[in-house]
């Protein structure tokens, strides 16, 4: 491929000397000259640089080559042969911009034809000098701005369009348009232009080096793992200079030959897959909402599909930013650096003798207003695979009156021992005053946690959650029984654990064994009776859990719920700082919720709200309070007067409610709730 310069169009005449190699006069250096390097991008080892002191002389006195007479452009020469940049023409002509031929010739950029006609863009033109405008007087021609192309077009041996006329002499009007206006071109070719290095002048950057992505040499300094490179030392480059009075940008210099294959997808460059600064913006925005990188590249790759993005890119944006928000700092000291900055009070615990951090407790200031104000029910679980270190991750719930849940306070605990939950548990109580106690504490089976719950807090209720109980049921005993049967099994089991009163309870224990005596599942009752009736049923069976102040709580599902919001936020496995901002995201949010709720129950009557019975209740207790007298009283009606049935109170020892049977005293002695 022939250099960028051979047999170039210079001033209106050919020449073969290249430009920016002849020397300013000796001993007149200029002392403005600074150097600038903007990239890391190496130059080809063993190929010197141009000397950038040297530049091409311009004498603006001298007289302007004839060739640019004042009928038009040139003459009627060509710009080359059957297989270049040329053809019968030229750019030239009778008057104007062009004459018959054109932009190539058989086998180049064009044919018959091409950029002119006969006539042009006027009669008396005037070349000023190079870099500057020509003055028209508007005197119009026959013919005008021809054709572009013919029976060529980019065949042969034609060179790539780097080579041609329009960039030798297109004026820029700054370096960002030059750049961008050659990176389109080089891009349509098959490479990307980068920058080697530039050079200051008077102050400000006078020269620019551009050249080819694949320039260079790569000198690797990975020791860890296998490292590659796709630098070949390509040859090409371009020198953009800086037109001082006109404060415009122009090709001067360069080389246009490649050494290696043209690109078709250009995928595999980094540079093409840089992200503009609208799309780093959104990136940050995303990643402070805790958007998986996954989910942003699917936002981004929706906005424009023709980019050559891949996920790894965002996933690499993503570390760096989440690097310069940890400024250097240590895992530790990045997680109590967020629990100062962000208001949340926090506890640490170290092994004994050693600094190695064991536990790990803090709560948001908002949730210790919550837990204060409502701490009559209390459920813990802990979940899993939400950190690093794969620790266990205990969260500690609470509800309101809106029948709202909340997180009262979270805490990492390096195992899930006694010891371990009664630290916990114990940050939990100081957190309340010393009158102060929840009165119900739901739990699963885990034994060390439920001892902890019996130590700490010896006189709430402890309950265990009806759903894991039923998930442990059906893992041992489905196996025995056919789809139908186990349907008729579940009820049975259903009906036992639901029992309003002991007397049921008892009934409905004896009715289970012997049906499943009789279809020899004697087994299948051992194993319910033997783990979970016998020692554990005041602890899920209603008959005894409704007597304690639960306020229809029976499982851990609030707890299970949170453990789910939180997953939403946090990355599998991710870095405790980035847990805890996940979690004061999430208490501010439930914060705002529940103080919607309490001013919605002051200020928003419901329609079906509006009894004669609640009018002294309305905007002082909560809608949810009050949707459970309404139900107390439809059964009241529908349930107690027609089938002269039972109330069991379960509403007034649960939830401290008036029951049915108490709303009917009130209702037949003319009083209201």
């Amino acid at each position: 491929m022939s250099s960028y310069w051979d047999g170039n169009y210079i001033f209106g005449q050919y020449s073969s000397e290249k430009w920016g190699h002849e020397s300013v006069p000796s001993g007149v250096p200029d002392s403005n000259e600074q150097e600038e390097v903007v990239s890391s991008i190496q130059g080809k080892q063993n190929s010197p640089f141009l000397d950038l002191n040297k530049h091409p002389p311009v004498d603006e006195t001298a007289p302007v080559d004839d060739s640019y007479h004042a009928s038009g452009y040139g003459g009627d020469g060509g710009y080359g042969g059957d297989g270049g940049y040329g053809g019968d023409g030229g750019y030239g002509g009778d008057g104007g911009y062009g004459g018959y031929g054109g932009y190539g010739g058989y086998g180049g950029y064009g044919g018959y034809g091409g950029y002119g006609g006969y006539g042009g863009d006027g009669d008396h033109q005037q070349f000023i000098s190079p870099g500057t405008p020509y003055v028209h007087q508007n005197n119009s021609d026959v013919g005008g701005y021809g054709g572009y192309g013919g029976y060529g077009r980019y065949g042969g041996e034609a060179p790539p369009i780097l080579d041609s006329l329009y960039l030798k002499k297109t004026v820029f009007n700054s370096l960002d348009e030059l750049k961008k206006r050659i990176q389109e071109i080089a891009n349509a070719d098959g490479f990307v232009i980068v920058t080697r290095r530039s050079k200051k002048i008077g102050g400000r950057t006078g020269r620019v080096w551009l050249e080819c992505d694949r320039g260079g040499e790569h000198q690797s300094t990975a020791t860890l793992r296998k490292a590659g490179s796709k630098k070949t030392g390509c040859p090409f480059y371009l020198l953009a200079v800086r037109n001082h009075p006109y404060e415009t940008w122009e090709i001067k210099d360069g080389t246009i030959e490649h050494n290696h294959e043209l690109c078709e997808d250009l995928s595999a460059h980094a540079f093409v897959r840089r992200f503009t600064p609208s799309e780093m913006k959104l990136i940050e925005q995303l990643t402070a909402q805790n958007m998986e990188p996954r989910k942003i590249f699917q936002t981004i790759r929706k906005q424009d599909p023709d980019r050559f993005h891949v996920q790894k890119d965002v996933q690499n944006v993503v570390a760096k930013i989440r690097a310069e928000q940890r400024q250097g700092l240590t895992p530790m000291q990045s997680l109590e650096n967020v629990l100062m900055k962000n208001d949340f009070i926090y506890e640490i615990r170290e092994e004994p003798g050693t600094e190695i951090v064991t536990e790990i407790f803090f709560l948001h200031r908002d949730s210790r207003v919550m837990w204060r104000a409502f701490p009559h029910v209390m459920m813990i679980d802990a979940t899993y695979k939400t950190n690093l270190y794969n620790m266990p991750f205990i969260q500690i719930v609470g509800m309101t009156p809106t029948n709202k849940s909340f997180i009262i306070a979270h805490a990492v605990v390096s195992k899930e021992r006694g010891d371990n939950f009664v630290w916990v548990l114990e940050r939990v109580k100081s957190m309340l005053d010393e009158c102060m106690e929840p009165r119900v504490i739901l739990t699963d089976r885990d034994l060390a946690l439920m001892g902890a719950c019996a130590k700490v807090f010896p006189d709430a209720s402890r309950l265990l959650c009806r759903w894991h109980i039923q998930q442990n049921v059906m893992k041992h005993c489905k196996g025995a029984f056919t789809d139908d049967d186990w349907k008729k099994f579940m009820s049975l089991w259903g009906s036992l654990i639901e029992s309003p009163s002991i007397p049921i309870y008892d009934y409905h224990l004896r009715n289970m064994r012997k049906r499943l005596v009789e279809c020899k599942r004697s087994r299948v009752f051992k194993y319910v009776y033997d783990n979970w009736l016998k020692d554990y049923k005041e602890m899920f069976v209603f008959a005894w859990t409704d007597k304690r102040r639960n306020f229809g709580n029976r499982t851990t599902n609030r707890v299970e719920s949170q453990h789910a919001n939180l997953k939403r936020y946090v990355e599998d496995r991710t870095s405790l700082d980035r847990v805890v901002g996940c979690v004061r995201d999430i208490v501010e949010t439930q914060f705002g919720e529940i103080r919607k709720t309490f001013r919605e129950s002051i200020e928003k009557t419901m329609k079906h709200h509006k009894h004669p019975m609640f009018q002294h209740l309305l905007g002082k207790v909560s809608h949810k309070a009050l949707d459970l007298l309404h139900g107390e009283a439809i059964r009241k009606l529908d349930v107690l007067e027609r089938f002269n049935s039972s109330c069991g109170c379960q509403m007034w020892h649960s939830c401290g409610l008036p029951c049915a049977c108490r709303i009917e005293k009130y209702m037949r002695e003319g009083n209201n709730c």
